[in-house]
């Protein structure tokens, strides 16, 4: 069955359609990976369409996942128009197959060239692979999902990829226009399960008169769910 699945926000949700994410992202592949790749980036905020071909997986995702989810294969180009490729950021082909990974690539890269391609590879040996199709190559079984959501997104955030369970260690950049750029911590109202730890090279711990300043990075802790609403506030 080739259909796109809404699962709760589908494309044409009143909530997607008043949500401003920060990416527009497009997954193929819904196995462990895929799944948890898709799920980080979510809750950073960006839009994610995942793309997945097997009907069991794609029951697993529904229960567990909010985002938008279509049924197909990812080869097809018909099935890639479904994800909206001209509105894209990134494609990031994440099926178990590198071979499959390379060719959702290059049928991406005849839709658009306006977006960055990631491919998967399954083996140490493919990862310094060159291909005019596909801009970065991830081998997440060394690195884990942290390290592709890393090669995903912008380089204002990046989760240290050391860091296991679901408490995130970042390393942000205050962007100069964000709410909390050029004030102290003491004025700023952080999300709960949220901590200022220090700045990012490590210099002095983070106290309550500390400034966060302008276009300077700083380590913070943040549990999953606050993700995006701490992005919001260090980076707007």
């Amino acid at each position: 069955m080739n259909s796109a699945l809404g699962c709760v926000n589908g494309p044409n949700s009143d909530t997607q359609r008043n949500r401003t994410p920060e990416q527009h992202i497009i997954i193929a592949g819904a196995g462990r990976i895929g799944r948890r790749t898709a799920q980080l980036l979510t809750d950073y905020g960006h839009e994610v369409y995942l793309i997945e071909r097997h009907s069991e997986s794609i029951k697993e995702v529904i229960d567990d996942w909010t985002g938008v989810v279509i049924e197909g294969d990812a080869e097809d180009p018909q099935i890639l128009q479904q994800a909206e490729p001209s509105q894209a950021d990134v494609l990031a082909a994440l099926t178990g197959d590198a071979t499959t990974n390379f060719a959702i690539c290059a049928e991406m890269q005849h839709l658009t060239s306006n977006l960055r391609t990631i491919a998967r590879v399954n083996s140490l040996e493919r990862s310094d692979i060159e291909n005019e199709f596909i801009d970065e190559i991830v081998y997440p079984e060394r690195t884990g999902s942290k390290a592709t959501v890393n090669r995903i997104q912008e380089d204002d955030v990046r989760t240290l990829e050391q860091v296991t369970g679901d408490l995130n260690i970042l390393n942000i950049r205050v962007h100069p226009q964000s709410p909390a750029a050029g004030k102290q911590l003491n004025e700023i109202l952080l999300p709960d399960g949220c901590h200022v730890i220090s700045d990012a090279e490590g210099t002095e711990v983070a106290r309550p008169e500390t400034t966060l300043e302008r276009s300077r990075r700083y380590l913070v802790a943040a549990e999953a769910s606050i993700l995006d609403d701490v992005q919001k506030l260090l980076i707007g």
